[in-house]
């Protein structure tokens, strides 16, 4: 499919705007009417079409925003007046809802967790890819200004050589039947590290314990450490039975240290003027002889005002169709993050044991 046309020129030769791009979401629940609420109010998409299984919510959300309702996927999909389909179903579903968008031609937004395991990622990468049309994995984070913010800081050397991160993202509750927390939560924190990194881990060790609901199989915390090799890591605490909520990462460098704390406004970031210097010792000795200094500077809150990450988002998806542009978070990236999660899982289900990430 080609990129929708960004102009058009009248018969005067005069540049007029091109029509929108036409969007139908597909699953109208929680998340899906934020999408909704961004797709009406981005000034280059309309929200053409909303469908829902349950055809009492398509149509409260589809009338909110002036769009048409349907519980039909299939109608939808041979709607020949939309360009691309946003799709917040549950996990479970993704790959039927995504590689059938792509066999009718549409350009596909999908939520994460991409798919429940790394082959069906694959296959709606592959469908995509063989229908010539986009795919964007909604991680959110990627489109967050002040998860963009920190990766200059951490690409410009502010914070030195990075020797490792780690992440606490936690609650009480939200207990969920159709995914575990680390098919939950972890997708956020490594599309993060990747991002920040410009690499994939190599390597995971994961522990993945379950107290509230024993009966379910369904890993409820878990404690994880992500190898990207070069003595650079990524340590993950997710966990639904926490008393506090956190969602937070502490990044440790040579130079400074950062904390990123995404649930405070004011202060998302904090930055700390500390550090380690070790020398030798000047009087000699073995090698077990050196002068450690700590160094302890000021602590600095950037003024950065928080921007709608969703609302940049779908813009972002609007203009990779309108350009023809790949989108930051593609199937590559979609389907790498899943293939980390995997990995994780089978972590678990050897208590623990150091796994290597299987990439194609």
């Amino acid at each position: 499919m080609p990129p929708v046309k960004a102009f058009d020129i009248d018969k005067q030769g005069f540049i007029i705007p091109a029509m929108h791009v036409r969007i139908a979401l597909i699953g109208a629940g929680y998340w899906g009417r934020n999408l909704a609420r961004n797709i009406h109010s981005n000034p280059r998409s309309e929200l053409k079409t909303v469908c829902d299984a349950d055809p009492g919510t398509a149509l409260a959300t589809a009338e909110e925003y002036g769009a048409e309702a349907s519980s039909d996927l299939g109608d939808v999909l041979a709607d020949r007046d939309i360009d691309a389909v946003v799709i917040a179903t549950p996990s479970s579903l993704h790959p039927e809802h995504a590689i059938a968008a792509a066999g009718a031609g549409k350009h596909i937004f999908v939520e994460k967790p991409m798919a429940n395991s790394a082959e069906d990622a694959r296959a709606m990468a592959g469908a995509a890819e063989e229908a010539g049309v986009k795919l964007m994995v909604g991680f959110t984070f990627l489109y967050n200004n002040i998860v963009a913010d920190i990766k200059g800081r951490i690409d410009s050397g502010d914070l030195g050589d990075i020797h490792y991160v780690y992440s606490r993202r936690l609650n009480l509750g939200k207990f969920r039947r159709d995914n575990d927390v680390v098919w939950t939560l972890a997708p956020h924190d490594i599309s993060i590290l990747n991002y920040w990194f410009n690499d994939k881990p190599k390597r995971v060790t994961a522990r993945g314990l379950t107290y509230a609901h024993p009966q379910s199989g369904q890993v409820e915390v878990c404690f994880a450490q992500l190898d990207y090799g070069n003595d650079l890591s990524g340590n993950l605490h997710l966990s639904w039975l926490d008393p506090q909520k956190f969602r937070e990462m502490v990044i440790v460098g040579s130079k400074k240290m950062l904390i990123y704390d995404d649930a405070t406004p004011g202060r998302h970031i904090r930055i700390f003027d500390k550090r380690v210097d070790v020398t030798d010792n000047p009087r000699g000795g073995d090698s077990h002889d050196y002068v450690t200094r700590l160094r302890t500077g000021d602590i600095v809150i950037p003024n950065i005002r928080l921007e709608e990450p969703l609302a940049a988002e779908i813009e972002h998806f609007v203009d990779c169709i309108i350009t023809g542009n790949d989108p930051l978070t593609d199937g590559r990236h979609g389907v790498a993050v899943t293939q980390v999660m995997s990995a994780m899982s089978r972590s678990i289900e050897t208590d623990g044991a150091l796994t290597a990430v299987e990439y194609d």
